[in-house]
């Protein structure tokens, strides 16, 4: 990092730059002496060959192990590998002061980084077009950079930043302050994904059969290779393992588009207060590979190229039965609508839906690595007050109201808008206040009896101080459909079934209903029918059901939900935080002072309840122990601990 500055006139140019290089080196020696795995195979019943139980075992993997017979063995190669990237940037600005009153800021930044990448191009993505062995053929693969002499991603080149800011003076006690600006971040940090093969595997044995035997050790057919290039590493025939998938615009950094306005006011000689609005938006986040659009999903129009329908539950039953246990009618059902088996080794305990995805050797949906589709939105209003040190004491007060939205991830990714949503960090409201006031020194007081060297030396020097924070709490997540046709038996993702939302209900106006719950009993035993406010510590946290379970309706079988937005107003518990210090300075002669200083966290010792349990299926009722919650939609559980109890920190330091 470098930096230079230099004033002239009234200009004060500033230039910089920095360069950064990250390596992760890795060194694998895993299963280098041989892995062995004992499975029931060799205990089975062979008259169940072919049939699924429903209960019980087929087999005994203990009995196979002192038998001695191995069902799967790997052995790796120890590999070295590193990845790397790269990140520089420059800058050039410079303060211009125009005017007395009027002071401009202007300037540029570039920023270029590289993908994360392996120093030999021996870590592989998938790549759609090659034909997999494992798969008898079937596209979809490993390629490598070291092969296919091509780049995985691109690198982002034009990211150039303009700033520029303006101050101007309104009168003696007012500025102006305005600015707009462009910032990009950095690359993903490497490892950003890829898949580096150095293992040997032996075939899955068929029912009943075994690979070999442990006392003859690694099989001489097993010769693992690093680094291995095929198209296939690290899966055997006919079977299903999950694909890496590096996004091609993985070395692009997000970008942010950032502003303000604002007027900064004196009230008194040594108190100022700021107002002010600050936004910003932003592209190209890094989802990490969780939510973007993957390349291995069931779509409805795929569904529909199939005959299936979306809320038919005869397609329900089809599409989520394993091959093997289709009944000759169901086999023929399919075959009239073009089902089939999409390779001759695809294994039969793999369900009709994958069979049907456009990679079926597949078993997630390969969605990229890095993927560069984020977006958010911040806009806030802003007001800080400060009181300089004045006799002893400074304070400062800010108040912030804003709102924060994001889109990066989406319950229906061929549908990505839907996910724009109030962001998990949204705080609406958040308060902070902040105080120090340091006793002065009495040895030359007015007062004689303070002038008193003992006195003094008794009263000088101590101090006191706080911070307090007051926030809007976390929002609360809905509560789970429970469906017995979820949507995601049809496409293998969406809401339902345990991991979608429910629903909120309407009132008769049309208005949402209150998620609180209409029906209660405070401390003094009165009950009420008005919502509860779960802040306002007045009933039995342990036998009172705070969330309203008629107020939740579940996503009707096999439907997407009409509303995937979280609901700004449902939060939990508020948890302030208010610290303090008492400190005192013992100046030991000249040039040796010692500090002493005492830090309290939570100093009032607030009680931090759990938060209360949400995300539950709202139409079982909350479950208890020795007549207290322990569990369930709307609960709060103390049993369960509390936490953030009042702490203290006694610190002291020495200066010479």
């Amino acid at each position: 990092v470098a930096n230079l500055t230099w004033v002239k006139g009234n200009h004060t140019y500033k230039y910089g730059g920095e360069w950064r290089l990250e390596r992760y080196p890795t060194r694998t020696y895993g299963a280098s002496s041989g892995l062995y795995t004992f499975g029931s195979n060799s205990t089975q019943q062979t008259s169940l060959q072919g049939l699924t139980t429903s209960q019980g075992v087929t087999g005994f993997p203990f009995a196979s192990f002192l038998m001695g017979d191995a069902t799967s063995i790997q052995i790796n190669q120890p590999a070295t590998s590193a990845t790397h990237k790269t990140q520089v940037g420059f800058f050039a600005q410079d303060t211009w002061k125009l005017t007395r009153k009027l002071t401009v800021d202007y300037g540029l930044r570039y920023d270029f980084g590289q993908y994360a990448r392996e120093d030999y191009g021996r870590s592989g993505s998938f790549n759609p077009l090659l034909a997999n062995a494992s798969a008898a053929g079937h596209p979809g693969g490993y390629q490598f950079e070291a092969t296919c002499k091509c780049e995985f991603a691109k690198n982002y080149k034009p990211a150039f930043g303009p700033r520029l800011g303006v101050a101007y003076q309104l009168n003696s006690k007012t500025v102006f302050r305005g600015g707009f600006g462009i910032v990009y971040t950095g690359t993903a940090l490497p490892p950003s994904g890829g898949l580096i093969a150095s293992n040997a595997f032996t075939s899955v044995p068929g029912f009943g059969q075994t690979v070999g035997k442990f006392r003859d050790g690694i099989p001489t057919s097993l010769r693992p290779v690093f680094p291995s290039f095929d198209s296939n590493v690290t899966q055997l025939p006919g079977t299903i393992v999950n694909a890496t998938y590096i996004d091609q615009n993985a070395g692009r950094p997000a970008r942010q588009y950032q502003w303000s306005f604002g007027f900064q006011r004196e009230i008194t000689k040594d108190m100022i207060v700021d107002a002010s609005y600050i936004g910003n938006r932003g592209v190209w986040w890094n989802t990490a590979g969780t939510a973007a659009p993957g390349l291995n999903m069931v779509s409805e129009q795929l569904l529909g190229r199939y005959g299936f329908a979306l809320g038919n539950a005869a397609d329900s039953t089809l599409l989520t039965r394993q091959i093997g246990q289709l009944s000759p009618a169901q086999l023929g059902t399919l075959a009239q609508r073009g089902v089939v088996l999409p390779y001759s080794n695809f294994p039969t305990n793999q369900t009709v839906r994958q069979s049907i995805l456009p990679f079926p050797q597949y078993g997630n949906t390969i969605t990229p690595s890095a993927a560069a589709v984020g977006k958010t939105w911040y806009d806030s209003l802003q007001v800080n007050l400060t009181q300089r040190f004045w006799h002893g004491l400074s304070l400062n007060a800010n108040y912030t109201y804003s709102k924060n939205l994001d889109l990066l991830t989406s319950p229906d990714v061929f549908n990505w808008g839907l996910g724009k949503s109030y962001s998990s960090n949204d705080q609406p409201h958040q308060m902070r206040f902040s105080a120090q006031y340091q006793l002065p020194e009495f040895r030359n007081s007015s007062i004689a009896a303070l002038r008193n060297p003992f006195v003094s030396w008794v009263i000088s020097g101590w101090g006191v101080g706080f911070l307090m924070q007051y926030q809007s709490a976390d929002r609360l997540n809905r509560p789970n459909s429970a469906n017995a046709l979820p949507i995601s038996n049809w496409l293998g993702r969406g809401p339902g079934g345990g991991n979608g939302a429910a629903q909120i209900k309407l009132d008769a106006n049309g208005q949402p209903m209150n998620p609180w719950s209409v029906n209660w009993t405070d401390y003094d035993g009165v009950k009420h029918t008005d919502p509860l406010n779960v802040n306002c510590r007045c009933f039995d946290p342990t036998k009172t059901q705070v969330l309203n379970p008629l107020a939740w309706t579940n996503i009707p079988d096999g439907q997407w939900a009409n509303d995937f937005s979280a609901i700004r107003s449902f939060r939990g518990i508020r948890y302030p935080s208010e610290s303090g210090n008492i400190s005192r300075n013992f100046r030991i002669k000249e040039g040796i002072n010692l500090n002493i200083r005492v830090e309290f966290q939570n100093a009032f010792n607030r009680i931090r309840l759990p938060q209360v349990t949400s995300a539950a299926n709202f139409g079982a009722a909350p479950t208890t122990a020795n007549g207290l919650f322990n569990g369930g939609f709307g609960t709060i559980v103390p049993i369960s601990g509390t936490t953030g109890s009042r702490t203290g920190l006694f610190v002291g330091r020495l200066t010479f």
